[in-house]
């Protein structure tokens, strides 16, 4: 894991691009305390920035910029690919010779090897780029579930990269998109592909950038290579299934030459991540968790039954109101872009790093593979309410009295993002245009505008998966446990997420996936036999902070309250007598302040 930039021009003078490029790094540092490196090529059209986070060899011969032996190509790299192994077998057999024990070194043997072919082949969580000096180009290229981001501008002929938001700023790209406000409010982020700043995008998922240095120009294009096989439709199949490919995937997330734990909450995934993983740890697993004063949210209990069925050598933290109220600016200075999310992230990598450990395991992606939210039933509701009714009678529910209800407006767009903000959103158009003192009917035309790709999923259940995990899950739990992890210098690796477990689980027939009486039924029975019935028989608690009454004690509250935007008093207000989530308070911080 670590933290990327990079330029390619014809015009700029190769020391004010090695200027640029080390001010990019440096905003980053901390994703990358372990060292750093410049590369200058492509007779000086190019410039690489790199900040190492190392975890996989460790060694010097693993810095980066890497070029390979031939010097053709060269990378800076940011994640990690977790079939390196099987893959330099591979390619050893094909008589390829390697200097380092990096994964970083297969990824430039498997493109000299397969071209751009290889990048399908690679199981982890990535961002790249690659200079290709025969075809005098460069590729830019980001992971199948968009794990890593990858941010880039082109601009008078230009390409500029790098893996935060703020790296841009540093060399003072700060313009900011005028939108920005309107998808934050209705979302409680900036929706890919769009940034807050203008002109810088975020690379689609699964996908490669293709820069041409002579002609100056790009296309963008996916490298996913479909797999389909046979539905399964027996039970004890499809969970011997998952226990396999589940214990290979994090048994490959396990690989590391630095301290790596496991996240503990309390809760069914993180608790199925630490029974896999205690298989190849035994007594040396490390686990960590957040413990709180409030009983509401503490989850002390479940994390101990599971601490004490694993044996594992247990570090925990009890957060207090005092706790956040000290460190709140902080957390939220640390946002690379303005999200309503991410603080629990950023305290539990900051207890990672001071147990010494680099990286730390994550359940995240078992509820949006298996049906864990509210959502999967909801979705039903709304399905059958927008078909009842027409598009006009449906922007109607903006004007309702009960605040809760005015979202289902959103069903008027008659499309899969309409059904997401009816379930997530967080303002609808109405109070959105209220907060900025804009007209609705430009609320409606920005969100309109915007551009996602309309989901054909028949089945309503796959249909409500694919919603959580390509915009939810994408867009706010990835980014923020990228960007908040990374302050701290800790890599979050998701087992759930991996490439061939995920080609499992979609090999799975929906009826059997999704278990309409028992929330990620399918995942519990898989795994009864191990899980204890305290943990997969409770109640769902999500790995959530007693935010909603410390930020009433919060001079971020204050500050709203005596706002002379009426309606933004008034949220203010209504968040004091608890009618309003504190999700809201946040993302209102960002538009006001």
């Amino acid at each position: 894991m670590c933290r990327i930039a990079g330029l390619v021009s014809l015009n700029i003078h190769a020391d004010e691009k090695r200027n640029l490029i080390s001010r990019m790094c440096l905003a980053m540092q901390h994703g990358g305390p372990d060292g750093k490196g410049l590369f200058l090529g492509g007779k000086n059209s190019i410039c690489f920035g790199h900040r190492r986070l190392a975890l996989i060899d460790l060694s010097a011969d693993a810095n980066q910029p890497m070029t390979d032996a031939t010097e053709n190509y060269t990378i800076t790299f940011n994640g990690e690919i977790y079939n390196y192994r099987e893959l330099k077998i591979e390619l050893q057999s094909l008589g390829y010779q390697f200097k380092t024990q990096s994964d970083t070194e297969v990824i430039l043997a498997a493109y000299e090897v397969w071209g751009t072919n290889a990048f399908h082949r690679f199981n982890g969580m990535f961002a790249f780029a690659l200079f290709d000096k025969r075809l005098n180009k460069v590729f830019l290229v980001r992971d199948q579930s968009g794990m890593k981001p990858l941010y880039y501008q082109i601009k008078n002929k230009e390409l500029l990269f790098a893996s935060e938001i703020r790296a841009f700023r540093a060399i003072d790209i700060t313009q900011n998109h005028p939108d920005w406000k309107i998808w934050l409010l209705a979302f409680g982020f900036v929706p890919e592909p769009m940034t807050i700043l203008n002109d810088v995008l975020m690379l689609p998922k699964g996908s490669l950038l293709e820069w041409d240095i002579v002609a100056e120009t790009c296309k963008i294009r996916t490298y996913l290579q479909p797999k389909t096989s046979p539905l399964i439709t027996n039970l004890e199949e499809a969970k011997q299934l998952i226990r396999q490919k589940f214990q290979e995937s994090v048994n490959r997330h396990l690989i590391a030459d630095a301290p790596i734990g496991v996240f503990l909450s309390g809760g069914i995934d993180s608790g199925i991540v630490a029974l896999e993983a205690s298989k190849f740890k035994g007594a040396g697993l490390q686990t960590l968790s957040l413990t709180f004063d409030d009983a509401g949210f503490d989850e002390s209990k479940f994390q101990q039954i599971m601490v004490k069925k694993l044996g594992s050598k247990h570090s925990s933290e009890q957060i207090t109101e005092q706790t956040f109220q000290e460190q709140s600016t902080e957390i939220l200075k640390a946002m690379d872009q303005p999200s309503a999310d991410g603080i629990n992230t950023w305290l539990v990598a900051k207890l990672a790093k001071a147990q010494g450990l680099k990286a730390v395991l994550s359940g995240l992606g078992g509820d949006e593979l298996f049906g864990g939210y509210p959502s999967f039933k909801r979705i039903r509701f709304l399905k059958k309410l927008s078909q009842l009714l027409p598009k006009s009678a449906l922007k109607l529910f903006q004007y309702l009295p009960n605040a809760s209800y005015q979202k289902l407006a959103y069903l008027s767009l008659r499309c899969h993002l309409g059904y997401y903000l009816a379930l997530r959103g967080y303002f609808a158009p109405k109070q959105i245009a209220a907060i900025l003192n804009i007209p609705v009917k430009e609320v409606w035309q920005k969100i309109s505008r915007f551009k996602h790709l309309t989901n054909q999923e028949k089945n309503t259940d796959l249909f409500t998966a694919n919603l959580e995990q390509d915009i939810y899950m994408k867009n706010q739990l990835l980014r923020d446990a990228d960007a908040m992890s990374m302050q701290h210098g800790i890599e979050i690796r998701m087992p759930f997420l991996d490439y061939e477990f995920l080609i499992g689980v979609n090999s799975i027939h929906p009826n059997l996936r999704f278990d309409k009486k028992l929330a990620k039924g399918l995942l519990i029975k898989s795994y009864q036999d191990l899980l204890p019935e305290e943990i997969w028989n409770r109640q769902k608690m999500g790995f959530s902070f007693p935010l909603q009454k410390w930020l009433k004690k919060s001079a971020l509250t204050d500050k709203l309250q005596i706002s002379k935007n009426k309606s933004i008093a008034s949220f203010a207000q209504g968040f004091l007598v608890d009618k309003v989530h504190w999700s809201k308070i946040i993302a209102l911080h960002f538009v006001v302040k």
